[in-house]
């Protein structure tokens, strides 16, 4: 398995051909903590890279040496559990990379839901301010859509995301 970008909205297949999705009505119709699960649920529509790590240390998710953090997304293709993958947040002005094992799977219609166990405890924190910052983008995503993109200020929306949904990220 090589490199997968994630996206709703567009697909590659294997020739490269790209098909395009219809983008939902809302963006956030999703929490950022999965109520279920604890894990941080990455926004739809915010693309991400998958790409399976083959010779790594395995993962054991007792070691209380690794975060008490997930991840979870959106994937159109199965993932086996137990896999060890690395997933790039494609932010703003840089990459984010996060390792991690695949501990669970969950289909949903026409995607998967799949669960990421990070594997370093450094990347507990960076992972909740950059789900965080997604969210906030997507968030401004919507309201562009909703209400027009000329009466936005980024800083005021940002301000409104906190104060709606902040207090769904757990802090660890």
């Amino acid at each position: 398995m090589g490199s997968q970008r994630v996206n709703r909205y567009v697909h590659k297949n294997a020739r490269g051909v790209s098909g395009q999705y219809r983008a939902p009505v809302s963006f956030n119709d999703k929490p950022i903590c999965h109520g279920q699960t604890g894990f941080l649920r990455h926004p739809v529509g915010f693309p991400l890279e998958i790409k399976r790590k083959w010779f790594t240390a395995r993962l054991d998710p007792t070691d209380r040496q690794h975060p008490q953090i997930g991840i979870m997304f959106d994937s159109e293709k199965y993932l086996k559990p137990g896999t060890v993958i690395e997933i790039t947040i494609h932010m703003p002005k840089n990459l984010e990379k996060f390792t991690g094992k695949v501990v669970l799977v969950k289909h949903n219609g026409d995607h998967y839901e799949i669960g990421l166990w990070l594997s370093q405890s450094s990347d507990a924190s960076r992972a909740r301010i950059v789900e965080q910052v997604c969210h906030i983008e997507a968030y401004l995503r919507e309201k562009k859509y909703r209400e027009g993109p000329y009466n936005l200020n980024p800083e005021r929306v940002a301000k409104e995301w906190i104060a709606k949904y902040s207090g769904g990220v757990p802090s660890f």
